[in-house]
């Protein structure tokens, strides 16, 4: 495969599609006709058949398979059939309409699927994460509850990512009920740090875990202590661990990754491991990177990330500043002087609508919280429409 001269293939016709891949690129994206074309390799309408076996003859410099790994928005599964015979390190598929695919004979090293709307029936057969061929992880996301998994006594390591409310809420998000998936033993749960908590208590309907890993904003985190076979564990990028388990609770724990998580409960997390090392040798541990409720805000809540390039940017540099401000403000009027800076460099901006409006309300309130002294939202709504002109 020649990649300084541009590529045919057979993708829908005979030579229907032409590409050019820089080196270095392992990946191939099919997109949807009508998406941005600089974004994908080629576009194909939805619904159309797809020739995998176009793929057949493209080969890396090592004489390896090419592409190791897809992309693809679309409805054909013929690509199910063709991964029998021809290994795919990894497949991310974004399916647009009801399917159902039986994954029993797939050599796919690690499936992702993205299910917003539409159900997607999935037959696992006789897979498992130890298995050196076939499928080793599935990765869902989207609405999770669109999954329907008919499995027969298979364990592949599963990620799921599933969409959640943005913003601060409350009500957490729980698992639906993921019938035929109860003996897995391995499992990555992945939230925004700031977004709707996921309730750990929905994690208990998976009994047999060893292997857990929880990224983002978690809850209910005591009911972690349940799972008597867990080995290895990993906390990232979570604001709040209030009541977490001892790392005691576990008899079996190998391994203990703590990463970017609440400086409060880390520093107790950090105590613990030092002392459980003394007493049993476990694999590679670590409590590292703890972080304050504001680093957490200043990196995951700044609001302004869909504005206009330009106005993005400086809205965003007067909120880092303001956050500075606040978090050593004394006085409420200290607080209120920097919500008035920040306020008069947005009313500057041009273009701002309902939804920057609304952006920097938020904004507004974030800040507040984030504030040693007690000051309501009504208060700091009340300072925002007192000084913004938009």
């Amino acid at each position: 495969m020649d990649r300084e001269k541009p590529i045919n293939i057979s993708l829908t016709s005979t030579n229907s599609h032409i590409f050019k891949i820089p080196p270095g690129q392992g990946s191939f994206s099919i997109g949807l006709v009508g998406m941005d074309k600089k974004k994908f390799d080629v576009l194909v309408e939805k619904d159309l058949p797809i020739n995998w076996n176009a793929f057949d003859e493209f080969t890396t410099p090592a004489g390896g398979h090419w592409p190791r790994f897809f992309y693809y928005w679309g409805n054909d599964i013929g690509f199910i059939e063709w991964s029998e015979k021809r290994a795919i390190e990894d497949f991310f598929w974004f399916p647009t309409k009801e399917l159902s695919i039986n994954l029993t004979n797939v050599q796919i090293r690690s499936f992702s699927i993205e299910a917003i709307e539409n159900p997607i029936k999935l037959i696992l057969g006789n897979q498992s994460f130890e298995n050196q061929f076939g499928l080793k992880s599935l990765n869902l996301s989207g609405n999770i509850e669109n999954f329907e998994i008919i499995d027969t006594n298979s364990n592949p390591y599963i990620r799921i990512e599933p969409i959640t409310q943005k913003g601060k809420t409350e009500l957490p998000y729980k698992l639906p009920t993921l019938k035929n998936l109860e003996t897995i033993t391995s499992l990555d749960i992945t939230v925004e740090p700031l977004g709707q908590p996921f309730d750990c208590e929905s994690l208990l309907q998976f009994p047999n875990l060893k292997n857990l890993n929880l990224t983002g904003n978690i809850t209910n985190v005591n009911c972690l202590s349940e799972f008597l076979n867990l080995e290895r564990l990993g906390i990232r990028y979570a604001p709040n661990l209030e009541n977490f388990p001892s790392l005691n609770s576990w008899k079996n724990l190998k391994s203990f990754i703590g990463w970017n998580i609440d400086e409060i409960t880390g520093k107790s997390l950090n105590t613990e491991l030092k002392q459980l090392t003394k007493v049993k040798e476990l694999d590679y541990s670590s409590v590292s990177k703890l972080r304050s409720s504001i680093w957490f805000t200043t990196e995951y809540g700044i609001p302004f990330t869909n504005w206009e390039t330009k106005n993005a940017k400086i809205a965003t540099k007067a909120y880092k500043t303001a956050l500075k401000e606040i978090s050593k403000a004394k006085t409420e009027n200290e607080v209120k002087t920097s919500i008035v800076k920040l306020v008069e460099i947005i009313n500057k901006l041009p273009n701002i609508e309902t939804v920057e409006r609304e952006d920097s309300g938020t904004a507004i309130i974030q800040l507040v919280e984030t504030s040693k002294l007690e000051i309501s939202h009504e208060t700091a709504n009340n300072w925002f429409d007192e000084i913004r002109d938009f």
